[in-house]
């Protein structure tokens, strides 16, 4: 009787006090940072800021973006990792640096499961496939079969583990040989690709957009299983005869591990409250972006289950080096 009264008395102490964790949380006054592992302008960077700015809007809380790009996001993800599981550091990052890395990169020094606290999914995206000044060819169908009659031709940018992985499945599935040229940044490609230095570029349509103006670089396809409704010009890749090839990715909001359940699930809300802002609204209509916001279980269902299909994907089409996750 006497260790049934204990239990039950300890149980009711930890039930009392899991709330407590998010009492006052956000403290009134107290920044909230948001840490994108990418440059300044990038896409991450874009939507990072319209949530911030959606946040502050609803809740009064001062809320700001922090880069820390480079290394194709690691640096700015084992930043985040050591901070403070205290609700005031938050990350938004892509499927580059919590699927694709592991897989495509030699080493990370992060662990994108264990050493991050899923908060919430924030929108879905496809890609696009975008061409420099030195493509003559007016269509992706056009500039596919030409890259089929001079294998090596032809070369492909990226700035990030999920658009290099774009360019090396279009080779995969097209049956083209291509240069791969990384770069830094996106922006950095962005620019190689304007200047001629490389002939395409798969990105997410927020880093390209911005270019098509110049006219030195245009969109030929998308890369998602059906046309995007900002573009609905452009046809999938599928449609350009590049049969079983689809490529998405997402944006996602996390905490340091080991931060407390209720403070998770305030800024889960405060996110998803903020996406009813009319600055996020522009955001997913400018970009033709999909909502993803959910809750955070469902968040890390969907980290699996990428980890595992695209880590299949990965080895057998030997894309990258092996896995660093531990499964």
């Amino acid at each position: 009787m006497k260790l049934r009264t204990v239990l039950f008395a300890g149980l009711s102490l930890v039930a009392a006090a899991g709330p407590s964790f998010a009492e006052g949380y956000p403290e009134k006054g107290r920044p909230v940072k948001i840490v994108v592992p990418f440059g300044a302008a990038s896409s991450t960077d874009l939507l990072a800021r319209s949530i911030a700015q959606g946040i502050s809007e609803i809740s009064g809380q001062p809320v700001f973006v922090e880069n820390r790009a480079g290394a194709e996001g690691v640096i700015g993800m084992v930043s985040a990792k050591a901070a403070s599981p205290d609700g005031y550091t938050l990350i938004m990052t892509t499927s580059s640096t919590q699927i694709l890395n592991p897989y495509l990169l030699p080493q990370i020094s992060y662990d994108p499961v264990a050493d991050f606290t899923p908060v919430t999914g924030i929108a879905k995206f496809s890609l696009v496939m975008n061409a420099g000044p030195g493509v003559k060819q007016k269509t992706a169908e056009a500039f596919i079969q030409a890259a089929r009659s001079e294998p090596g031709k032809f070369s492909f940018g990226s700035g990030t583990t999920t658009t290099r992985l774009a360019g090396e499945l279009l080779q995969y599935a097209a049956g083209i040989q291509m240069l791969s040229v990384p770069y830094k940044s996106m922006a950095e490609a962005m620019t190689g690709l304007a200047a001629g230095q490389v002939d395409l570029v798969i990105t997410d349509l927020p880093s390209s957009s911005a270019h098509y103006k110049s006219g030195r670089v245009r969109p030929l396809a998308v890369t998602g299983p059906a046309r995007m409704k900002a573009r609905p010009d452009l046809p999938t890749l599928q449609e350009a005869g590049v049969r079983g090839y689809e490529m998405t990715g997402w944006w996602a909001a996390y905490f340091p591990a080991k931060t407390p359940a209720p403070i998770v699930q305030a800024m889960r809300d405060l996110i998803h409250k903020a996406s009813e802002t009319p600055v996020v609204k522009q955001a997913f209509a400018t970009f033709s972006l999909e909502p993803l916001f959910g809750t955070e279980q469902e968040l890390a269902a969907l980290q699996r289950n990428d980890l595992e299909r695209w880590g299949k994907l990965v080895r057998e089409a030997k894309l990258g080096p092996a896995s660093t996750v531990k499964e």
